[in-house]
């Protein structure tokens, strides 16, 4: 399955929904017009999740009828996301949504920006400190979780589990691999749980899967942190290994995954993939934009329930709205709401239904 870029053709259609705050002083830029007010988005690396979450954040500041000044892409180069921030920030921006690449590494952006009194808001990922007007991501322990219910269903005690972590630098990554580990030991402690270190590398995985493999001739699963990053290597590494087997059918390794992007769509439809974790990537677009400009404005958010579904906690000092992660199998893959069967997903990931 070929992977091209998102075309700038993706506008996002969920509104901006107003959630518990009560409105303060002014911040940069509170007063003036939108279409004076310069904002912008720093990605911290290449893939089709992050381009697709890079040109989404784009397109939806320019529907709320904000100016914008270009994104930027560290290319997995912490030092050079803070570059870009810093950038972003003396070029004019009053505003960033940013998705972070480092949590620790970031940390010297947040503050340049805190002092400059330019809001952020982080989505997808959270940094380690540093004042955040909200972080917007789902969250990751609770997915690491769901992925341990369907799995731990699906494979027999003593049998073996491959799992693909994501780099420990990541909340993400963390969160996603104690989540699981976590349940596993707890609720399936006959699991032999194998962790491969992948550093969201594709090569890394594939390398991990083969060993692994050959090391272990129970291996009866795998999970998958990030089917967005990992899916295509794990099918090809599995069928040059003659491990591709359908569901339902003897040798079949269990596959369970994070993200369902569209090609965990499609894997679920052909039997591939049983069960996939869904991030809502599109709300973190759109409140994330729609955080972004209210903070701009002088509001400021607390704690408790939304009226979208998620709840506003406090971590590490800032405001994090937790969004719901509802899991996907054959049963409802077809749901136009999930993420991963939006037109604008599927031209990012190069995929058709």
């Amino acid at each position: 399955m070929r992977i091209t870029a998102i075309t700038g053709a993706a506008v996002l259609g969920v509104g901006a929904l107003l959630l518990a705050g009560c409105s303060t002083g002014a911040a940069a830029g509170g007063d003036a017009k939108p279409a004076d007010t310069q904002l912008s988005y720093s990605q911290p690396h290449t893939d089709p999740f992050q381009n697709a979450e890079n040109v989404g954040s784009m397109e939806r500041f320019k529907k709320l009828g904000y100016a914008t000044i270009p994104a930027t892409n560290a290319d997995r180069d912490p030092a050079q996301q803070i570059t870009d921030i810093q950038t972003l920030i003396n070029k004019g921006a009053k505003g960033l949504v940013i998705s972070v690449g480092d949590a620790d590494a970031i940390v010297p952006a947040i503050e340049y920006a805190n002092d400059q009194n330019v809001p952020i808001v982080a989505i997808d990922e959270a940094p380690a400190s540093g004042n955040i007007a909200m972080i917007v991501r789902a969250d990751n322990v609770h997915m690491g979780e769901l992925a341990c219910e369907e799995m731990g269903k699906r494979v027999k005690a003593g049998s073996a589990v491959i799992t693909l972590d994501g780099d420990p630098v990541t909340s993400n990554g963390r969160d996603r691999t104690n989540g699981f580990n976590d349940c596993m030991k707890k609720k399936y402690p006959d699991v032999k749980l194998v962790n491969v270190a992948t550093e969201w590398d594709p090569a890394k995985a594939a390398t991990g899967i083969e060993t692994a493999l050959n090391q272990y001739d129970n291996i009866a699963g795998i999970y998958n942190q990030s089917d967005a990053t990992f899916f295509p290597t794990i099918l090809d590494t599995l069928k040059s290994l003659g491990k591709l087997v359908p569901v339902g059918e003897e040798g079949h390794i269990v596959q369970v995954s994070v993200d369902a992007s569209p090609m965990a769509m499609t894997a679920i439809r052909d039997g591939y993939l049983d069960a996939a974790v869904a991030q809502p990537m599109t709300d973190y677009i759109d409140y994330g934009a729609d955080y972004l400009v209210r903070a701009i404005k002088g509001e400021k958010f607390k704690e408790g329930k939304t009226d979208h579904g998620s709840v506003i906690e406090k971590r590490k000092g800032n405001l994090v709205d937790l969004l719901p992660t509802p899991v996907v199998t054959k049963d409802n893959v077809e749901d136009p709401e999930l993420w991963g069967n939006k037109k604008f997903a599927l031209e990012a990931f190069g995929a058709s239904k």
